[in-house]
């Protein structure tokens, strides 16, 4: 199962890249702050299941709460400047 939400998500991302290379312009920086999100969320959702499989379920829920913050605001800001360059351009 886990396999093809790997999968699915890859084709996803691949797919939602292809098309802001083509529909828009997107600055290095934005990409750097999407990524960076991105990774911050990978990790929420891995120190999550790693800390249950470790049977701390206190750590999992803090843990995942801390690096889930840190991936949205990451995520909002690089939202906020796409949209920002994309309203000037």
């Amino acid at each position: 199962m886990l396999f093809w939400i790997g999968v699915l998500s890859g084709v996803g991302l691949a797919l939602l890249v292809n098309w802001l290379k083509k529909k828009t312009t997107v600055r290095w920086y934005e990409w750097l702050i999407g990524a960076l999100g991105l990774l911050s969320g990978i990790g929420a959702i891995q120190h999550y299941f790693g800390s249950l499989g470790e049977n701390e379920p206190t750590s999992a829920w803090m843990g995942f709460l801390l690096f889930s913050i840190i991936a949205l605001i990451l995520l909002a800001i690089a939202w906020a400047l796409f949209r920002r360059h994309k309203r000037t351009a």
